[in-house]
């Protein structure tokens, strides 16, 4: 079902959210620069209220984004590809991108469809556009995709596949859902990854997650790929889908031309969505 007469950026929460994501996002780059802030000094960087920063940093903190002491906060200490698959450090990034991405991705959807969805922060984006659709069933492994479908009355049934839960990714993995995903299928998958090309396809990071997308895309008709122009071209450590398996490609228009064509010569049913920064 087309959502394009409506525009979902004039709705005044859509900024609420886009300057709360850009903020958190400044903190971290601020954290990158810095190490380590006092919370009164970031106030006054950024010019918001005590009570704006300490949400912020509440909820980077429960995300395992940041580390708080008294007076101040840091960077924790991690591996970098921790912080790189923290939901909340992905979901602050290239969020303009992933909500015109998630638009053109709610379009393919129609009532009475059955969908699977990973647990990316792009995927995510697809969640407001999918409210003018009616008894949708949603099939993901995305702790934070399942909580806020449930917000939403439209949708048929919610299905969170079952397995571990991998600490602040936001993500179930593993293999256990085997016999649940056998008796599941569906028209779309929408999957994303940390990387994109045409040589290789989709590509990840965490060997336990791929496993499972892997699962899901053998449980459907028509696998589409969501991936911003930042991830076009690249690639991850560990293929997980084949070129020759993606049905469509939805990313945004500052990706490589070149590629979007390559693309399309293989076959691919390439949508380039318009980007408009809030």
């Amino acid at each position: 079902m087309k959502n394009n007469w409506f525009d979902y950026s004039q709705n005044p929460c859509y900024y609420y959210v886009m300057v709360n994501l850009e903020r958190r996002k400044q903190i971290l780059d601020i954290l990158a620069q810095t190490g380590a802030i006092r919370t009164v000094d970031l106030s006054k960087r950024l010019n918001v209220t005590g009570a704006t920063i300490r949400t912020d940093l509440r909820d980077l903190a429960r995300e395992g984004a940041i580390v708080r002491f008294h007076g101040g906060l840091r960077l924790p200490e991690t591996k970098h590809t921790d912080i790189t698959e923290n939901y909340m450090v992905r979901s602050i990034n290239h969020v303009e991108e992933k909500d015109a991405i998630g638009r053109e991705a709610a379009d393919l959807v129609g009532s009475g469809n059955t969908i699977f969805m990973d647990a990316s922060s792009t995927t995510f984006h697809m969640i407001p556009y999918l409210r003018y659709t009616d008894d949708v069933t949603v099939v993901t492994n995305g702790i934070h995709t399942a909580m806020e479908l449930q917000h939403h009355s439209n949708f048929k049934s919610i299905i969170l596949v079952g397995g571990m839960l991998r600490p602040h990714s936001g993500a179930i993995e593993g293999v256990v859902s085997r016999e649940m995903l056998s008796r599941l299928s569906g028209e779309f998958y929408f999957v994303s990854g940390n990387g994109f090309s045409n040589e290789v396809g989709l590509s990840g990071n965490n060997f336990f997650e791929l496993e499972l997308k892997r699962m899901c895309a053998d449980r459907v008709k028509h696998i589409v790929a969501l991936i911003d122009s930042s991830k076009l071209g690249a690639d991850s450590s560990a293929k997980f889908i084949p070129i020759e398996k993606i049905d469509y490609l939805i990313t945004d228009s500052g990706a490589d031309p070149a590629i979007v064509e390559e693309c399309r010569m293989k076959g691919i049913k390439v949508i380039v969505a318009k980007v408009s920064k809030a």
